[in-house]
């Protein structure tokens, strides 16, 4: 079994089955750690991955590379784009990995099979496009422990990382700023 066969298939145990992007997904995450010269199956602790999208890829690329949101080394950015950013923390390096096949306005229908066979053959030069960037993390974006802790004045919760606002001097989480996706309930 080649590596890309390996990777798909601990990416879709992971996620529950295969589609486009959990097949492009692991294509992505294995290109990019190669390009930031990192071992797939190895805890790699200085990589931080940004991903574009919130989709099947993410899963993916969470698969391949290891990196979790719990452990701050996944960042999940909104984009809504078919694109991940490599961060090493110790070379400052960064490279943002797009697909060019989810970029054409225009392309042919292929059946699942089909495009996993395209991608296994494909190199991946020929499917992502890749950009060096600039990433600047701030202290309470960085893994481990948090940096400091406040309650908010509003709702009393604890809000770690810097991540509250101060209005009239004191502390106050986001969702009390400025709303929340969620609405209490009374009982």
């Amino acid at each position: 079994m080649d590596e890309y066969s390996k990777q798909l298939k601990k990416a879709s145990d992971f996620h529950g089955h295969i589609c486009g992007g959990i097949a492009i997904g692991t294509k992505l995450a294995m290109y990019g750690l190669d390009l930031m010269n990192m071992e797939l199956n190895k805890k790699n602790k200085n990589l931080i991955v940004f991903l574009e999208i919130d989709r099947c890829m993410s899963d993916a690329v969470q698969a391949v590379t290891g990196c979790s949101m719990g452990k701050r080394s996944l960042k999940q950015m909104y984009y809504g784009k078919f694109a991940t950013t490599f961060y090493d923390m110790d070379t400052g390096k960064a490279l943002r990995i797009s697909d060019k096949d989810a970029n054409k306005k225009y392309k042919n229908e292929e059946t699942k099979e089909e495009m996993i066979e395209r991608f296994t053959k494909t190199p991946a030069e020929e499917l992502f496009k890749v950009e060096k960037v600039k990433i600047d993390l701030k202290q309470g974006e960085m893994p481990g422990k948090p940096y400091t802790s406040v309650f908010c004045s509003i709702c009393n919760e604890k809000v770690s990382d810097g991540r509250h606002k101060v209005k009239g001097g004191k502390p106050v989480c986001i969702s009390c700023a400025d709303g929340s996706y969620y609405e209490l309930i009374e009982n």
